[in-house]
């Protein structure tokens, strides 16, 4: 059985919201099932608002996965509103857009922006729905400034879209040195595992990047 099958078995035909703070892994989870799904002859489309894959781009592309690009929300939303069919979709990532305009942006359109997080999650939800897919979204947590909070404890960045997914899950900078980066992937909001239980490890060298499921 290949890992898209088991996580599809985790979380159902429904989405996956994965956050953590930068350099956490989350991309590399992302990319890593977005392979082996379409070497699984998957139908995959990947969705990038950042545009840090560098070869991967071409990479995607040779593995013939539907790769469309935008750094603005609007575009982003236009897109989700009219997916292709797919058996998996990623969005990478879901809070960059926003937070990218959010600074400049009065409160009115502030508020218009969370809505749209919001409407994204709906459109992926629909989709996975239609087709019998599974989604994951990559996202970054809020803002610690002016929380009372500690880094583990801060929630996903347009937090009210929340419900809109059936797990989310946190990625956790485990250890980082010049030769390695060791991440893991934990419950945060689940409906099948205890929060912080660990669900995946990551490893990132410069050779290879590795994602290993653990239930």
């Amino acid at each position: 059985m290949d890992d898209v099958t088991k996580l599809k078995q985790l979380v159902g035909n429904d989405t996956l919201e994965i956050f953590g703070p930068s350099g956490s892994g989350k991309t590399t989870f992302a990319l890593y099932f977005a392979y082996v799904a379409a070497v699984n002859d998957y139908k995959v489309c990947y969705i990038d608002s950042e545009r840090n894959l560098n070869e991967d781009v071409e990479e995607l592309k040779k593995h013939n996965i539907t790769y469309f690009y935008a750094p603005r929300l609007q575009d982003i939303v236009n897109y989700c509103a009219n997916l292709p069919k797919a058996d998996l979709y990623v969005l990478d990532s879901i809070g960059f857009p926003v937070l990218a305009e959010y600074a400049s942006a009065s409160m009115r359109e502030k508020g218009d922006m969370l809505l749209k997080c919001v409407a994204l999650t709906q459109y992926l939800k629909i989709a996975t729905w239609k087709n019998d897919a599974l989604a994951i979204v990559t996202n970054q947590p809020v803002s610690e400034f002016g929380k009372n909070l500690t880094e583990d404890q801060l929630p996903p960045f347009g937090d009210k879209s929340k419900f809109g997914y059936k797990e989310i899950w946190r990625t956790y900078i485990v250890q980082q040195n010049s030769e390695k980066t060791e991440c893991a992937v934990k419950a945060w909001r689940s409906r099948k595992f205890a929060k912080g239980k660990t669900l995946a490890q990551i490893t990132i060298t410069d050779q290879e990047r590795k994602v290993e499921l653990l239930v």
